[in-house]
């Protein structure tokens, strides 16, 4: 064989061979490239999923977090109100004038002009005659009264008798204006 047959020959089985190696080498590339895509691609999936966790993570304590201060603005709020409504009672109770309190008889009858007990008062005096202030019959006046009755000139219900009239028509038909009760008229 000649030279050029052994040197096309030799060229075209290392050609061959280059070829080979070279697919074997692009096998190789191609298999470890593979392996690092899916490493790669392993990898950025299990970031993202930590990361997707982390967010959810971070989602759910800002959630709790805007939850506990909704609340706590909440009871903040009440209690706010609660004070104003209170602030707002107190400046009624002390600007508003005084509410009279529920008035006992005693008092009703005492402004409108009897004692106490609803006798009624005589003018100038805060009692009713033959009474004291509190509406509690005067010993005095009881035991003038007892003594009318027990001499006729009273009723047993107070009213006057006849020999009870007959002394208050004699009293004040002896009653003269101009009397000072002088007898002997000097002024």
């Amino acid at each position: 064989m000649n030279k050029i047959t052994k040197l096309a020959v030799t060229a075209l089985l290392t050609t061959f061979l280059l070829a080979g190696c070279t697919s074997q080498s692009d096998d190789s590339k191609a298999s470890s490239s593979s392996k690092a895509r899916s490493e790669k691609l392993a990898k950025e999936s299990s970031k993202r999923k930590e990361e997707s966790k982390k967010k959810a993570e971070s989602q759910k304590a800002a959630s709790e977090s805007a939850k506990a201060e909704s609340e706590a603005q909440v009871a903040s709020e009440q209690a706010s109100s609660q004070i104003q409504q209170s602030s707002e009672q107190t400046q009624a109770q002390q600007t508003a004038p005084a509410q009279p309190q529920q008035k006992t008889q005693s008092q009703i009858n005492m402004e409108r002009g009897y004692d106490s007990k609803g006798n009624p008062v005589m003018p100038g005096q805060d009692h009713a005659p033959g009474t004291d202030v509190y509406g509690n019959s005067d010993s005095w006046v009881q035991d003038q009264v007892e003594w009318a009755k027990q001499n006729g000139y009273l009723n047993q219900d107070g009213t006057p008798t006849e020999k009870g009239q007959q002394a208050n028509a004699e009293v004040e038909a002896n009653a003269n204006s101009d009397d000072t009760g002088n007898t002997n008229n000097a002024y």
